[in-house]
């Protein structure tokens, strides 16, 4: 993957419900996002979206722990892995006690500020808010990939 190409991140939620036959339309609308962007070179995940996804696809019986690692394995090798710094760590504490994000939220943004990622898309955080240049994007937004194309990211 180019060093400076844009990549968008995904979220958790991205994740969950790319595995999770609950609601079949959220199911396929996020598998064919991560599809895309595995097909594109675009991706980034970071590791504490593939450690909050191992959890919680298994405290929610949706998969074995053996599923689970399974999966969050083959993310890490597919995507770009953005893992925090200690400047991310520091912006995010920043931003929590300014109280613009909760602390969690705050440490993946802050996370993907520094990894050439110009996207995340989330359904946990308010959309359309952009912090360090980094746009929050629903999946599940009507303009999804009008909004998405800025970035770079053709559907």
């Amino acid at each position: 993957m180019p060093d400076q190409a844009p990549r968008v991140a995904f979220d958790t939620n991205v994740l969950f419900y790319a595995v999770d036959g609950q609601d079949a339309s959220k199911q396929q609308r996020c598998a064919d996002l991560l599809e895309a962007a595995m097909d594109r070179g675009l991706g980034a995940v970071p590791l504490q979206s593939l450690g909050e996804f191992s959890s919680a696809v298994v405290r929610k019986n949706v998969l074995t722990r053996q599923e689970a690692a399974s999966a969050a394995r083959d993310w890490a090798t597919v995507f770009a892995l953005v893992t925090a710094s200690p400047a991310a760590f520091d912006l995010a504490l920043d931003w929590w006690s300014e109280e613009r994000l909760a602390f969690w939220d705050a440490l993946l943004v802050a996370t993907v500020s520094k990894a050439a990622v110009t996207a995340l898309v989330s359904e946990d955080m308010n959309d359309g808010a952009i912090f360090a240049a980094i746009e929050i994007i629903n999946p599940f937004a009507k303009d999804l990939g009008v909004r998405l194309s800025a970035h770079g990211f053709e559907l």
